[in-house]
């Protein structure tokens, strides 16, 4: 298993975060969580902590990455979305009440 965290800074300062695991017996990737500083969101720093991931996820030749938001978090879905995540399904009432998690995945494939 390995674990990776990202960051990302200007100014000394930090401004994203991403973390991540692989588990390379199963092929199978999980973005854990990310979040970027609000006064840089729109401006490329989650995309590109998310294509570093990628770059592991594949050198490592993972099969399938997941992750997974509350259904109300539309920011994050169209976030996920745009990396090529696709819902897979969906975790009714899971932490909350009334608040489902939907579950995305990506898949990979490789020529040898």
């Amino acid at each position: 298993l390995i674990t990776a965290t990202f960051v990302a800074e200007e100014n000394d300062m930090v401004i994203g975060v991403l973390h991540i695991s692989a588990n390379i017996r199963f092929g199978l990737g999980i973005l854990h969580c990310i979040g970027v500083d609000p006064r840089f969101a729109g401006k490329g720093v989650g995309k590109a902590l998310a294509a570093e991931a990628e770059l592991l996820w594949k050198k490592h030749r993972m099969r399938k990455v997941y992750t997974c938001t509350s259904h109300i978090n539309t920011k994050a879905l169209r976030y996920y979305k745009s990396l090529g995540f696709a819902e897979e399904g969906v975790l009714k009432n899971h932490f909350f009440e009334g608040i489902d998690e939907i579950q995305l995945a990506k898949f990979y494939t490789y020529d040898n």
